[in-house]
């Protein structure tokens, strides 16, 4: 069961990557900042403070693999749609979503071992 959560996580961003990518290589001109807003600022951190959440609530090891794909996937899309190749950006912008939930997951199974005690 704690494989088929990472399966899941990882999945979601690579899924999310090739939607953003898609809708990226598309998008008319003047559109840069909405996309920017909503793909590497809203949906990529909710989605790896959730799954960071859930991974570390699993006791999975496989959430150091999610950080990866995560840093990876938010490394590669503005290069591949804007040009830009910002690795202290995408390093932070993953780097922080991923900490909070591993507090959060962290935090769910401190009290969840407490409420059973």
């Amino acid at each position: 069961m704690k494989n088929k959560a990472a399966i899941i996580s990882v999945s979601a961003v690579i899924s999310e990557f090739i939607v953003f990518l898609i809708w990226g290589l598309l998008l008319p001109g003047g559109d840069e900042m909405g996309f920017s807003l909503i793909a590497l600022y809203i949906v990529f951190p909710l989605t790896a403070l959730i799954s960071t959440a859930v991974l570390v609530y699993k006791k999975t090891v496989w959430v150091f693999l999610f950080a990866a794909v995560m840093l990876l996937a938010h490394t590669f899309l503005p290069f591949f749609i804007f040009g830009t190749f910002e690795f202290l950006f995408s390093f932070l912008a993953t780097l922080i979503p991923c900490a909070v939930g591993s507090l959060i997951g962290i935090s769910a199974g401190l009290i969840k071992r407490i409420k059973k005690v």
